[in-house]
């Protein structure tokens, strides 16, 4: 009897714990569920941070445009704009540290400093070059990867120099070396070079002549009676085009006014100030044969005869 009422009591408690239709080890099952919910309420930080890790990445490259002095000493020799390469070599995400370079007039300058990502996720930077050439400064600027560009203010650490600050809004672009690249001249209209200073009044002139687009000197192998009646300006640009194409900066202020000066080589893109070993057999050979000439060229030649 005892044992009857003690099953009837067993049964009639296990029916009334059961009322929701699921047993306790159900309800364990359960259990873990909402667990995993709150974990995945977690990883979002995780999985956003993942696509902006590889999207900076991709901040890294060349960004292209002109170098436009703002603060300056007037009547003083100076250039006015110049076309600037800024390289951004590498982001330290842990430590928000910045390295890159800069490639303008001739010169090839490192700078590092520190940035922050602000919440639209562009990267706002503040970088020093080294301080030992006289011509150094400190550089800030934004860059906006959704564009992309750079947008900032150069300023020289050395308040006595011709120009003290320059602003610039680059673009981002790609170098290839491309032995066609060419300029455009048409047999009606020449392209200048700027003979004297740019800056503060402007300079002489001298023009391409049409000869120019016609001697490609990175694919085709020249002749003496190529080069032989052109003026020494035309034998220059002929040479310094090889230059150009494999993305030499130039010293020389009439080819990097001749270079940079315009949309008809927009294809130009400072990255290097020594490219001797990447030019092929060919460039070399005619550089030789053009350097001959170039010596000894009259700066103006006799249309009607040599």
């Amino acid at each position: 009897m005892k044992n009857t009422i003690l099953i009837f009591l067993l049964a009639f408690l296990f029916s009334c714990g059961n009322k929701t239709g699921k047993s306790n080890i159900e309800k364990l099952i359960a259990e873990p569920k909402i667990v995993n919910v709150e974990k995945q309420e977690s990883e979002p930080v995780i999985i956003e941070e993942t696509p902006i890790n590889q999207e900076r990445k991709d901040y890294l490259g060349y960004y292209v445009g002109e170098f436009i002095a703002v603060e300056y000493i007037r009547n003083n020799s100076a250039t006015y704009s110049n076309k600037i390469n800024i390289s951004i070599d590498s982001l330290n995400e842990k430590s928000k540290v910045i390295y890159g370079h800069s490639v303008v007039a001739g010169n090839i300058r490192p700078f590092s400093g520190s940035y922050v990502v602000d919440k639209d996720k562009n990267i706002k930077a503040k970088v020093n070059e080294p301080g030992d050439d006289k011509y150094d400064g400190f550089f800030e600027f934004i860059l906006y990867p959704r564009v992309p560009n750079v947008i900032g203010e150069w300023s020289a650490f050395d308040k006595n120099l011709s120009v003290t600050k320059r602003k610039f809004n680059l673009s981002a672009k790609e170098f290839k070396y491309n032995p066609n690249n060419n300029i455009e001249i048409s047999n009606d209209w020449n392209y200048p070079i700027l003979e004297t200073e740019e800056f503060e009044g402007g300079g002489e002139q001298e023009a391409a002549s049409y000869e120019v687009t016609k001697n490609n000197a990175s694919i085709k192998k020249l002749k003496e009676s190529d080069v032989e009646n052109l003026s020494k300006s035309d034998l220059e640009i002929i040479r310094n085009l090889i230059y150009a194409r494999h993305g030499y900066s130039f010293k020389n202020r009439r080819m990097r006014y001749f270079f940079e000066g315009g949309p008809r080589i927009d294809w130009y893109i400072p990255v290097s100030t020594d490219i001797r070993a990447n030019l092929t057999k060919l460039e070399k050979e005619n550089i030789a044969l053009i350097k001959r000439y170039e010596e000894h060229a009259e700066k103006y030649y006799d249309y009607f005869g040599r």
